[in-house]
């Protein structure tokens, strides 16, 4: 006879387990949100981190850095784009030890900038998403989706980005601006690649069609998921894990996946050359990949690991069920300029700007 209290236990301690790891993460962030954001100059060791990340995962990591290496962390929060251009001027106060978040092709550009690390943790980490720059450190995985409200698109069935065209969603569709925000630029990207080729006419007429049917451009990625979650808009063009963190906290939404074909980059962290704590900022690299950070990313905060040895939360759909498709990340650190500058034409035909 199977021993079914033995199976209630082990359910009963996973159960608290999991329980006091989130406990330990809310408070983590109430610690971090009331404590550690901290101005330059207040005495001792300070690493300052410029990131596009998501609160959420700040608040996983920051406080549990901070007590392991008896560090404060200062965090300057904004776009990819904006924070590179601080770290090239010299204009960010404080200056950069770190940067957090972004994908490859827009530290491409930039890297002089950086210092180059490889990772202890490099060897555990999927072989696709290993350092091949010298500079760059992947952490988590993003991949492109929409997020759909499930009140407003009631009888409306989407399924890819060909759906986004219909009638009844004119007006209704919030996006990113892709110059600002790097998910937004991996959307664009994700668009054209799965709707015919970078360079393809008919991808980029399916761009003009998008736009002209989009309800608004957001400056920033947030406000995509945060719109179509609170009934402001109907239908997002945003990137996985903060739709995923929305569902499993109720919002009536849901994530789809275009059947059309999806990409899932590499967010990236690299360690800033110049900056005041080197030494700390190879820890925080190290820190981002050991394995029960990526535990938490990928259990905890509906992130995609990077490691192969991670485990995945239960709001992600398995990548096999996803239809993937292979960014050419070359032509795209390459050409990234070209491509904004076609997107921004096609805008500006739009807005009359």
């Amino acid at each position: 006879m199977a021993d079914h209290t033995t199976g209630r236990s082990m359910g009963k301690r996973l159960l608290f387990a999991t329980a006091a790891v989130i406990a330990l993460l809310q408070a983590a962030a109430f610690f971090y949100t009331h404590r550690y954001a901290v101005p330059a100059g207040t005495g001792g060791d300070v690493l300052t981190i410029y990131t596009s990340s998501s609160d959420e995962l700040l608040n996983a990591t920051i406080p549990l850095f901070e007590e392991k290496y008896k560090i404060q962390v200062v965090l300057v929060k904004g776009e990819t784009v904006d924070l590179l251009e601080k770290i090239r001027t010299g204009s960010g106060d404080p200056p950069a030890d770190v940067l957090l978040g972004g994908v490859y092709s827009e530290l491409y550009s930039y890297a002089d900038l950086f210092l180059d690390y490889v990772s202890v943790n490099d060897k555990h980490l999927i072989p696709a998403y290993q350092n091949t720059t010298g500079y760059t450190t992947s952490y988590i995985l993003s991949g492109s989706c929409l997020v759909v409200n499930k009140s407003l698109t009631q009888g409306v069935e989407i399924n890819g980005y060909k759906d986004l065209l219909k009638p009844e969603l004119d007006g209704k569709i919030i996006m990113a601006n892709p110059i600002n925000s790097s998910s937004a630029l991996a959307q664009l990207t994700n668009i054209l690649l799965a709707m015919g080729g970078y360079e393809d006419d008919g991808a980029w007429a399916y761009v003009d069609e998008l736009i002209g049917h989009t309800g608004e451009i957001a400056s920033a990625s947030s406000k995509v998921y945060s719109s179509v979650a609170s009934g402001k808009k109907a239908v997002g063009l945003s990137y996985e894990a903060p739709c995923a963190a929305l569902m499993r906290s109720g919002a009536d939404i849901e994530i789809v996946y275009p059947e059309e074909g999806c990409v899932y980059l590499p967010a990236t962290a690299a360690i800033v050359r110049g900056g005041d704590q080197p030494e700390y900022a190879r820890h925080f690299i190290d820190f981002i990949t050991s394995k029960d950070m990526q535990n938490i990313y990928g259990n905890l905060l509906m992130n995609r690991s990077v490691r192969k040895d991670a485990m995945s939360g239960a709001y992600l759909v398995p990548l096999d069920r996803i239809d993937m498709l292979e960014e050419d990340m070359d032509y795209v650190k390459k050409h990234k300029l070209d491509i904004l500058s076609r997107y921004s034409n096609i805008v500006s035909e739009h807005t009359g700007d």
